[in-house]
């Protein structure tokens, strides 16, 4: 017997309002929508570049692309790539993360929520906690990044 908490991936209702039966329901032999996304980027040449992932339930996709975008787009190490404020949009409003002295960089959050609420975006400011692990293979060996947000420790040489 396996114990997890990937039951709450499931549906909580088997049927819709009107009794249509929901796809992403508790059945035996299903399997439950998730977004667990382990990744593991390799360079042009085949080689390990990057392995990165997060907790966080339906964020950690978010969470997970924009540590790969800091790195490989921005140029930024593993550490620095885990600490850029995060911004999420899950078909609704879009978050913007607090900032956390201490924790991650620094930014105007307020310009940034008041220029996309000009735009007729709604905007939600909160506190969002990634959970994000980065390691990161340099020349010097393997670098890693751990998000202070939640557990703040990964492994590497």
């Amino acid at each position: 017997f396996l114990l997890n908490n990937e039951l709450t991936d499931f549906s909580f209702s088997p049927t819709d309002a009107n009794g249509t039966p929901i796809a992403n329901r508790v059945q035996p032999g299903k399997r439950p929508r998730s977004s667990m996304s382990p990744t593991i980027v390799l360079d042009s040449g085949g080689e390990l570049e990057l392995v990165t992932g997060s907790p966080g339930g339906s964020a950690i996709i978010g969470y997970t692309a924009q540590s790969i975008v800091n790195v490989l787009d921005f140029g930024l190490d593993a550490q620095q790539a885990v600490n850029v404020p995060h911004h999420q949009n899950r078909n609704g409003s879009t978050s913007l993360e607090i900032p956390i002295p201490g924790v991650t960089l620094d930014y105007d959050v307020d310009a940034l929520a008041a220029a996309l609420e000009a735009r007729d975006h709604p905007v939600s400011v909160r506190t969002l906690t990634s959970g994000l692990s980065v390691i990161q293979v340099t020349d010097d060996g393997f670098v890693g990044g751990a998000d202070f947000r939640r557990d703040g420790a990964v492994g590497g040489r």
